[in-house]
């Protein structure tokens, strides 16, 4: 009897140990359909967490390149005198060496697709800025004076008209500067003349103003040479009969040939005397 109960209990283990060892496997593939499959496959239980906003705005500053400079033909109707709230601003009429530090802001989701003052569209993604007197189109490098970081942007756009702001940069432009987030930054604007290397700005005074810009009035424009010189003439003849210390000059901006007046330190003072010059003529 007590050989019969032996063997029972050892006939029950057997049972017990194939039926354990039948359910392993059973368990594990059951663990191995637990993960989700995407189109017939495994997904990758190794994939990185899903990018932070903050992370994915540095991997983007990381790989978007510079505006690429080149010497344009300046925009006919851009580089006009124009006001805007009730203040008057000379654009200037040449890519030249200018220096300029102050705020900066950026524009994005709102002006997104916009037409800018250059008439292209304006694109957040794209190395650009706007400027209320830079020529349209032409290129600074603009430094970030708090981390060092710098950008090259093309200007073609007027902007931003807030008296303690000096430029408006596009979305892609501030996020490589750093200062997405924060979205102002305290900057240096330099102007980059085509075939010519950026001077060094003096590090060591860093809060020096920059110097007004010159400010010229046009007086009249032509089509022919010939009839812009004798204007000139004209023009001179009459400063020098009214020994006006102003001087009068010649440029050439795309196919039209200018008289202006100038230079001047403000925009009241240019004007008056633009108006006083052709009253006496």
């Amino acid at each position: 009897m007590t050989q019969a109960k032996n063997i029972f209990f050892v006939s029950l283990s057997l049972i017990v140990g194939v039926g354990t060892g039948v359910m392993r496997p059973a368990a594990a593939e059951t663990a191995k359909l637990s993960h989700p499959v995407l189109h017939g496959k495994k997904a990758d239980q190794t994939a990185p967490a899903q990018e932070t906003p903050k992370a994915k705005a540095k991997s983007q500053a990381a790989v978007t390149p510079n505006a690429a400079v080149k010497a344009e033909p300046l925009h006919r109707s851009a580089n006009l005198s124009y006001k805007v709230a009730g203040k008057q601003y000379q654009p200037r009429r040449a890519v030249a060496e200018f220096t300029q530090e102050g705020r900066a802001s950026w524009y994005g989701d709102r002006f997104h697709g916009r037409k800018t003052s250059s008439g292209e569209r304006y694109d957040m993604h794209q190395m650009t800025a706007a400027h209320p007197t830079l020529p349209i189109p032409s290129y600074v490098k603009v430094t970030n004076l708090k981390n060092g970081k710098e950008v090259v942007v093309r200007i073609n756009d007027r902007g931003p008209f807030h008296g303690n702001r000096v430029i408006d940069l596009s979305r892609a432009a501030a996020n490589k500067l750093g200062f997405l987030q924060a979205g102002v930054a305290q900057v240096r604007v330099e102007q980059i003349v085509p075939g010519k290397a950026v001077k060094k700005a003096d590090k060591t005074d860093k809060t020096a103003p920059a110097k007004a810009a010159a400010v010229f009035v046009d007086l009249k424009q032509f089509d022919k040479l010939k009839d812009a010189q004798n204007y000139l003439a004209e023009v001179s003849a009459q400063l020098k009969l009214t020994q006006n210390s102003a001087q009068a000059d010649l440029v050439k901006q795309e196919d039209q040939y200018v008289v202006r007046l100038g230079p001047f330190q403000q925009e009241e003072g240019a004007k008056h005397a633009k108006q006083a010059l052709l009253t006496s003529l």
